[in-house]
């Protein structure tokens, strides 16, 4: 494949930029995520890394509002045309859900903190508006939601995964999605 074809197939810098940000983050996000939520509410870590994860939580929510708006902006290199219409199909859903949830599950632990009767500071410097008024049975519905979309987004994300693994590793040469993301050449 020429350079210039190559250049043609492939995400832009900005874009990968925010694809691999976003995915530390979401990792960080999960692993700080489910080892507070296993802390003892007395224990005083609990406290300072749910503020952490909030704040890292709205930043994580501004950058899954760019990339939305930075992929309508510019085109995404299409699939390769080897794969068949039904695996075209399944990466188009699988990427618009992971988009989906990107911003709901920020948005759910949002509405959540909201709900229960607190505003969402950043980093305790600057309070966010308060969406919603509190009501606890809200909140705990919004706790709910926000646990099983993470799930649903764990889920995703092996599929996105694997996806991009069997392109590589099992798929004809031309199927191979995965250099077109990364941000520097593969050379696996």
């Amino acid at each position: 494949m020429n350079t210039e074809n190559m250049k043609e197939q492939s995400y832009g810098k900005f874009a990968k930029f925010l694809h691999w940000v976003m995915a530390l983050m979401v990792i960080v996000l999960i692993a700080v995520g489910t080892y507070m939520a296993g802390l003892d509410k007395a224990d005083p870590n609990k406290m300072l890394l749910m503020g952490m994860h909030k704040s890292f939580g709205v930043i994580f929510m501004q950058f899954a509002i760019l990339r939305v708006i930075w992929s309508r902006l510019n085109n995404s290199p299409k699939l390769p045309d080897v794969l068949a219409s039904w695996e075209k199909l399944l990466s188009k859903t699988i990427t618009g859900s992971l988009y989906l949830l990107m911003l709901a599950i920020p948005f759910s632990g949002y509405a959540m903190t909201n709900l229960f009767g607190y505003p969402v500071s950043l980093f305790g410097l600057i309070d966010l508006p308060v969406l919603f008024g509190k009501n606890t049975e809200m909140a705990l519905l919004a706790k709910q939601a926000h646990f099983l979309l993470v799930y649903t987004l764990m889920a995703a994300l092996f599929a996105h995964i694997t996806g991009a693994l069997k392109h590589r590793f099992l798929d004809k040469p031309e199927a191979d999605v995965l250099p077109r993301m990364m941000p520097i050449k593969a050379r696996i």
